[in-house]
């Protein structure tokens, strides 16, 4: 586990784009592991992502020293308003993923949820962050021409619930990541004031576990008791390579980006799904592979010539 203390808010650039790459071949695998564990509800499943990926994120904690009341204390002072809107998010993004996933397969649900890029690119023009250029609008059309090929509308079928909740969940991503980066930028703006010593990374891929526990429980609880080992197994996999070893990960290479060539490094996860999709249901369109392509091309032109 990288060692990031609380009063450090970049880290080596190396680190970052391996961090990101890593992260991204993780989370490439959810949807792989979601299909096995698909005999439970969509609830209990991303409630089993929260308590694994918990239980290993507070071991990272311990192990960090940063369950210090001067760490959480200065860490909800300096960013109260965004955690809030990470806990609220990360759940619905997951849920959102998780039935994409159950609908369409994880390899068009991956290239769907990472339309997050272009909402993103919407966002930070929203809110003033960064100038619009041609070069933006170009990618926006890319990136809407390869959802549009991955939804096959020739056939008149654009508005498919598969579909549907994809594009949502890719939308949702987008709001999670901007406000994970304007934490990172408040913590560069503050960095004076930061005193105290804890891995802010782990911290905050904790607290968004802790909200998948707290909003899937009450309606996805009564499955647990029914877990076999297996699937104990394949939980605890899910818990720790593309949950809480992933969001820690993507936190290290996040906070070191800039105008997201960093970031793009994550958008190996739909190409890792791909790879699961054609490796174990040999079931592979050539549109997914088409329209994902040019979903990729566009968040690679965003992230790279976005002023």
């Amino acid at each position: 586990m990288v060692s990031i203390k609380s009063k450090k808010t970049n880290t080596n650039p190396l680190v970052s784009k391996v961090s990101m790459f890593i992260s991204g071949i993780c989370m490439g695998n959810v949807g792989l592991l979601v299909t096995i564990l698909s005999g439970y509800s969509v609830y209990t499943i991303a409630l089993l992502r929260g308590i694994f990926g918990t239980l290993f994120l507070t071991l990272f904690m311990v192990i960090q020293k940063s369950f210090s009341k001067d760490f959480l204390k200065e860490s909800f002072k300096f960013h109260w308003k965004f955690l809030i809107i990470i806990g609220i998010i990360n759940p619905i993004v997951i849920f959102l993923y998780f039935i994409s996933i159950m609908i369409s397969g994880y390899s068009i649900a991956a290239f769907l949820l990472y339309t997050s890029g272009i909402y993103l690119l919407l966002l930070l023009i929203i809110t003033k962050e960064e100038k619009v250029s041609k070069v933006n609008l170009i990618s926006f059309s890319l990136a809407i021409l390869g959802v549009a090929i991955i939804m096959e509308f020739w056939n008149g079928e654009l508005f498919t619930p598969g579909i549907l909740v994809g594009v949502f969940s890719g939308l949702a991503l987008s709001i999670l990541v901007f406000s994970k980066k304007k934490i990172y930028n408040e913590r560069i703006q503050n960095q004076r004031n930061l005193k105290s010593e804890g891995n802010f990374d782990i911290f905050l891929s904790w607290w968004s576990t802790i909200f998948l526990i707290l909003m899937f429980l009450p309606i996805g609880g009564s499955e647990i008791l029914r877990l076999s080992l297996i699937d104990i197994i394949f939980s605890l996999i899910l818990g720790f390579f593309p949950t809480a070893l992933a969001f820690t990960l993507y936190n290290v290479g996040l906070k070191n980006d800039k105008g997201g060539n960093i970031v793009i490094l994550s958008y190996f996860e739909p190409v890792m799904a791909t790879i699961n999709t054609a490796i174990f249901l040999k079931n592979l369109s050539i549109f997914t592979v088409i329209g994902g392509g040019l979903i990729l091309l566009a968040n690679l032109i965003i992230f790279k010539y976005s002023s």
